[in-house]
């Protein structure tokens, strides 16, 4: 797996029109051990357990009821281009092209909360916090939503084709050796939710499973054809 950025589509003639996104490649997988979000079937108790049974400890999730656990997850992040919507454009000689529109990308608050919370990172900085724990480099923005303006030069002769290509980061939680995803819930299993003063059957959900969001990186494509 590489920490370098996916491959663009190739532009094969004037008549062809790019996907909205590429190929998804593997950046890492693994078995890290995510936290579940716990809620007592029988009195009004919520917290957060890790996914995997233990003896000791408060909260901890103490067994699994048979038949309502996870199958066996691991980890999956991939990386892919994402189309920019009206971005996609033809440059013949003495044309000019400059326009501005105002796209968001980027990750969200509340989504490098969400990761956060589940990956159990606790110090400041998702991507730091994720390249310590995968071994690979990742880069993630906070999310910007601006005005951006592109002046692209028209070509000598022939036709420029140009695009401006997002990088996304898909987050997974996969079914062993496939990239399905499981679902997020609901599973069950038994939780001590206070060292023992109180000990409850559960629902258990992950808080995702599938999320894709942008990483803020934004890369410009094209190919004159003469």
């Amino acid at each position: 797996m590489s920490d370098a950025l996916p491959d663009f589509p190739k532009i094969e003639s004037v008549s062809w029109s790019p996907p909205t996104q590429t190929t998804p490649v593997d950046v890492a997988r693994g078995n890290h051990r995510m936290l579940m979000i716990a809620d007592a079937d029988n009195a009004d108790y919520q917290d957060s357990v890790l996914d995997v049974p233990m003896g000791q400890g408060a909260p901890r999730l103490n067994n699994w009821w048979r038949g309502c656990e996870p199958t066996e997850i691991h980890f999956l992040l991939r990386k892919f281009w994402k189309l920019v919507p009206g971005t996609f454009s033809h440059l013949t000689p003495r044309t000019t092209f400059s326009r501005s529109w105002t796209y968001a990308h980027g990750i969200s608050a509340a989504d490098s909360q969400s990761i956060m919370a589940q990956m159990r990172f606790t110090k400041p900085g998702l991507s730091e916090q994720l390249s310590e724990l995968i071994g690979h480099t990742v880069t993630i923005y906070d999310q910007l939503s601006a005005t951006n303006e592109y002046t692209v030069a028209a070509p000598a002769s022939g036709t420029r084709v140009w695009m401006l290509w997002d990088l996304m980061y898909q987050f997974m939680l996969v079914q062993k050796e496939t990239t399905n995803p499981i679902p997020t819930g609901v599973y069950r299993g038994d939780v001590d939710f206070s060292n023992d003063d109180h000990y409850s059957g559960a629902y258990l959900n992950y808080r995702w499973t599938n999320l894709v969001v942008s990483s803020g990186i934004i890369c410009p494509q094209e190919y004159v054809f003469e």
